[in-house]
């Protein structure tokens, strides 16, 4: 996966593709945090299409919405808000889910961030 990881940076459509898959995949994997992690930092820094930008945010906040955050959320959540996000498709969470609740508010203060009420990819944006 480190391979696939250094294909993302280097801006292989291949490894992005394999990248997006990984982190959609529930299985557990040796050293998966880490990997999971370090593949989405690597997705952050990479142009992705429309396509699979709606694929990671269908992921990101699915997992949010079934209060599933693991150790990698975070850097699921730079990702999500790197490739910009609709505030109206933010999901509702459980309140007495406190990691839940802790990204409901990240992402919430990322859309107050931006004055129309959606956190857009800046980098795109000034394209």
């Amino acid at each position: 996966m480190n391979r696939v990881i250094d294909g993302i940076a280097a801006g292989d459509r291949a490894c992005i593709r394999l990248g997006i898959e990984f982190i959609e995949e529930d299985a557990k994997f040796p050293f998966g945090k880490i990997l999971k992690a370090n593949t989405a930092r690597a997705l952050r820094r990479t142009s992705l299409s429309e396509d699979q930008k709606e694929r990671i945010r269908r992921r990101v906040f699915a997992m949010l919405q079934a209060g599933v955050i693991p150790h990698e959320y975070r850097e699921y959540a730079k990702l999500v808000r790197r490739i910009g996000f609709q505030l109206a498709k933010l999901p509702e969470v459980d309140p007495a889910n406190f990691y839940a609740s802790r990204f409901h508010h990240y992402f919430e203060q990322a859309a107050k961030e931006d004055r129309s009420g959606e956190a857009i990819d800046r980098i795109e944006a000034s394209r």
